[in-house]
């Protein structure tokens, strides 16, 4: 019975758990903004602006996608058009014309079979503009026959623009109706945003309330400039109408009873001139700007337009480049018609404009003073790791007009200041050398701090950050093994496998959730050690068969020079050391298909137990697949991670040596970085001292303070098990980690929140209340110029940590507020060491416990936790927190704080 009580709690948990976002958002621009169309439920666009991929993403996330359809004009001439409208200079088409509606039902069929879930339905009432030669009754019994059959094709899911006086005979056919203009009005010939008089928005108003009586949903969509749209919202609502308030062209991103937050900061670069991956801003300063809570948003010039800059999307431009030929006359008139309209940051060389410059508040000088050069002034705040000034080959020639500020200035022999870094109004200028100095020996440092160049030299605003370090309050734990050195003979009595010595020693041993991997042709049948496959198999089944073990491909052969397969870089074999893959016998030409897509379907067939699949691609060598082995590792349904370059320790404990979490390619594919990198960087590529993962422990701490950058990650071969000294490197690294509090996940798991964070949003609503939408990522880190949040006052909240650093979120949409005006003891989550899938206060709690689950509450010295047997689980009071232990596995349950049985 307390099963079947808790089930029904759970059910109704869910139901509830969502908050809804009644307006239905337009757009008609691209690419789609995919993260901040997560608050609505239903989205309309332009269907020749998005993609397949992008419907697809759609519906995974069940958000509607309804495609604009014009019913009644078009901008190509046919034998169906009446007349022009000179506001659109369209052409006015005759709905009674049989080709006309064919027309109109041919387009509607391939939207459907697109995969839309619905129509918007324009232009309803133009063929009121014809003269009285075309009868309006006629007309109006046309276009009710378009609509009876559009409404058949998708099953009423038709949302009407106006339409006002057929609305009774279209009562069932269509769900919603749309009117343009209630407060506001835009005039396409002189680009304009008007109000309405009072008379048109009483006559607007009588109509649209009407439609309300007739059953239609009503939405009002007004147009605004972005400070003035949320308000203008809150009037449409307070009329007793849902509201969309955007631009005229609805071109850019739209308020609701919400406001968007803007993450995304527009970075342009060259794939002809250099790769995204060999980007100097992607492989340094992205991992700053993800951590800030920002979105890198790349835009390949080779490829694609610069895009319209949209502030209710867009925080900002960062340009940085080491060539004069990236400014192209493009690039410089983007860059100097969007000064103003979000801060941009200009490192590197300087654009050769002089228009662009004056703009910035920069002008070059004519004459060049003689060196040597010296530093002059170097504001602290922007002062970052080198403690000395970079070599100074070539001095960047700058003053400044009235409204800029020297940051960075250096003197010439003759004593003249130039001006190597400045804070303009429009954003921040620094120049090479002053941003990244590269020793030899070394490795690189950051001259300045990237952190404060893009909070106080940019000026970018302190949010929320979606977190990809932490889980239920705890650095996150992830162990995964790449499959080399599964057939290696470990250094022990008997000649063991190195598979079998990790197996035994590491993976049974600590029972910790593992991604674990193989090379399909080292230990296949007809592969490298053939003759031995049989036991090779069978110990790759017997580690698969685990239940904390998830498989994974390290692909057919072991490719080394993925950068090549994707022609990023020519590699010529004669200057390896070891070709291009591992040497299997007859395999001389490699096969992306044969790597991915087959190693996965050999997995599947040969080595899993009937209740697991592969779920990971984990790259192997140089670990920089393009775009089309991603597309085959996302077609087999699997995720994927490696690659990246964080392996930063104590002798170089720089910022620069600390990747991002990960890479766009097309088609929203990604590539998700490898957290911290694996034991063949710390050992001199394996070849000593084997001890030196224990390095590892360095990484860590490195990437905890000042700033968490990374999850603990414990990524490693299985060679580690050849010699002890592999072998205790890795035990220690371990220990090290279950010594502090972690939270154990699976390497997919990170791989899903790694990659949401591209997909997260953040929003805000009326009451300054702030509002998160994510699939996977259940915690944002608070900055610390932000207060807690209420709990009590917040909704998809399961509790903060004690420092008031981290939020637990638990719902897919989170409210937080931050009004502590009402006090509340309710209790709440301050960490643990579990995913959690469901918690209530006085309702069902579930979660997964790798480990004996440690769970610490505040406010909680009433409660207990009961699971679906009965069994009660009674906390430890430690002054303000209640400490509760839970044994390993899935926790089914109810969480009761009000002091009585369930």
């Amino acid at each position: 019975m307390k099963y079947i009580l808790y089930l029904a709690l759970l059910v109704s948990a869910h139901a509830f758990a969502t908050p809804v976002n009644n307006s239905i958002a337009f757009y008609y621009s691209a690419p789609m903004p995919l993260a901040e169309m997560t608050f609505y439920s239903r989205v309309v666009v332009q269907p020749d602006l998005v993609t397949e991929h992008e419907l697809n993403w759609f519906k995974q996330r069940d958000i509607a996608v309804y495609a604009y359809l014009s019913v009644g004009e078009s901008f190509v001439e046919s034998e169906s058009s009446l007349a022009v409208n000179p506001n659109w200079n369209s052409h006015i088409a005759d709905l009674t014309s049989t080709h006309w509606q064919q027309h109109v039902q041919n387009n509607a069929a391939t939207l459907k079979a697109r995969g839309f879930s619905g129509l918007f339905l324009d232009t309803l009432d133009s063929y009121q503009l014809l003269d009285d030669k075309h009868s309006k009754s006629d007309q109006q019994n046309g276009l009710v026959a378009i609509i009876k059959s559009l409404s058949g094709t998708f099953n009423k899911h038709l949302i009407l623009n106006r339409g006002f006086e057929l609305l009774p005979r279209l009562t069932g056919l269509a769900s919603d109706l749309v009117a343009e203009g209630l407060y506001s009005h835009y005039n396409p010939i002189n680009n304009s945003y008007k109000l309405t008089t009072e008379n048109d928005q009483a006559w607007l108003s009588a109509q649209l309330k009407t439609a309300q009586k007739l059953g239609f949903k009503v939405q009002v969509i007004d147009y605004a400039q972005p400070d003035n749209r949320l308000a203008m919202a809150q009037k449409i609502k307070q009329a007793g109408f849902i509201p969309w308030v955007t631009d005229g062209h609805l071109q850019t991103w739209g308020t609701s009873t919400i406001s968007p937050v803007p993450r995304r900061i527009l970075i342009p670069y060259n794939s002809n001139v250099k790769p995204l991956i060999y980007t100097t801003v992607h492989l340094k300063l992205a991992t700053m700007i993800e951590y800030l809570g920002y979105i890198p948003d790349y835009i390949d010039m080779a490829k694609r337009d610069l895009p319209l800059v949209d502030p209710s999307l867009h925080a900002g431009i960062i340009s940085w480049t080491s060539s004069d030929a990236f400014y192209t006359p493009t690039l410089n008139n983007w860059l100097e018609a969007n000064l103003g309209v979000v801060p941009e940051l200009i490192l590197g060389e300087l654009p050769q404009s002089t228009k662009l410059l004056l703009s910035l508040g920069i002008e070059s000088l004519n004459t060049l003073p003689e060196g040597p050069y010296k530093q002059d002034s170097f504001a602290p705040w922007l002062k970052g790791e080198s403690t000395t000034p970079p070599p100074i080959v070539k001095p960047y020639l700058l003053k400044l007009s009235t409204d800029a500020t020297p940051l960075i200035t250096i003197k010439s022999s003759d004593d003249t200041i130039v001006v190597q870094a400045a804070k303009t109004k429009y954003g921040a200028v620094v120049v090479a050398p002053w941003l990244i100095d590269t020793f030899p020996m070394e490795g690189s440092k950051w001259v300045i701090d990237p952190r404060t160049l893009l909070t106080q030299a940019m000026g970018l605003p302190p949010i929320l950050v979606p977190d990809t370090t932490t889980e239920s309050g705890r650095r996150m734990l992830t162990l995964h093994i790449d499959g080399d050195g599964f057939t290696s003979v470990a250094h022990y009595a008997g000649k063991p496998y190195s598979a079998e010595v990790i197996r035994d020693e590491i993976i049974k041993h600590y029972k910790l959730p593992l991604t674990s991997s193989v090379i399909q042709a080292d230990i296949e049948e007809g592969g490298i050690h053939s003759k031995q496959s049989a036991k090779l198999e069978g110990i790759a089944r017997s580690i698969f068969n685990l239940p904390y073990v998830e498989v994974a491909s390290h692909t057919y052969s072991h490719p080394y020079f993925w950068t090549a397969l994707s022609g990023r870089k020519k590699i010529d074999e004669d200057d390896t050391d070891y070709g291009f893959h591992l040497d299997v016998p007859g395999y001389n030409t490699i096969s992306l298909k044969k790597e991915i897509t087959d190693s996965i379907k050999y997995i599947d067939e040969k080595l899993t137990p009937k209740n697991k699949k592969t779920v990971m691609m984990l790259w192997s060598g140089d670990a920089t697949p393009g775009p089309k082995a991603l597309e085959l590792a996302r077609d087999a349904g699997v995720l994927n991670v490696n690659g990246g370059n964080t392996d930063v320790n104590a002798d170089n404990p720089s910022l620069s040596h600390i990747s991002p979490i990960g890479r766009p390619e097309r088609d929203l594919l990604y590539q998700i970085y490898a957290p911290i990198l694996n034991e063949n960087v710390y050992t001199n590529l394996w070849h000593g001292p084997y001890y030196g993962f224990r390095r590892l422990t360095e990484t860590f701490e490195i990437t905890e303070k000042p700033y968490r950058l990374k999850p603990y990650t414990i990524y490693y071969h299985f060679y580690s098990g050849e010699v002890l000294a592999g072998l205790d490197a890795l035990k220690h690294n371990i220990d090290y980690v279950l010594a502090r509090p972690n939270t154990p996940v699976h390497l997919s798991h990170y791989a899903k929140v790694a990659k949401d964070f591209y997909f997260s949003a953040l929003a805000k609503n009326s009451n300054n209340e702030w509002l998160f939408s994510s699939k996977y990522i259940r915690t944002l880190r608070i900055p610390s110029d932000f207060d807690v949040p209420n709990i009590a006052q917040s909704e998809g909240v399961s509790g903060v940590t004690e420092k008031g650093d981290y939020i637990h979120i638990i719902n897919n949409i989170a409210r937080l507020s931050f009004d502590h005006s009402q006090n509340s003891e309710k209790p709440y989550l301050a960490s643990a060491n579990v995913v959690i899938n469901n918690w209530q206060v006085n309702g069902p709690v579930s979660f997964k416990a790798w480990v004996p689950a440690s769970l610490d509450l505040i406010n909680a010295r009433s409660c207990e936790f009961v699971s679906n047997l009965g069994e009660r689980f009674k906390g430890i009071n430690r002054g303000k927190l209640t400490h509760f232990k839970i044994p390993t596995g899935d926790f089914y349950g109810y969480l009761n704080c009000n002091g009585s049985a369930l």
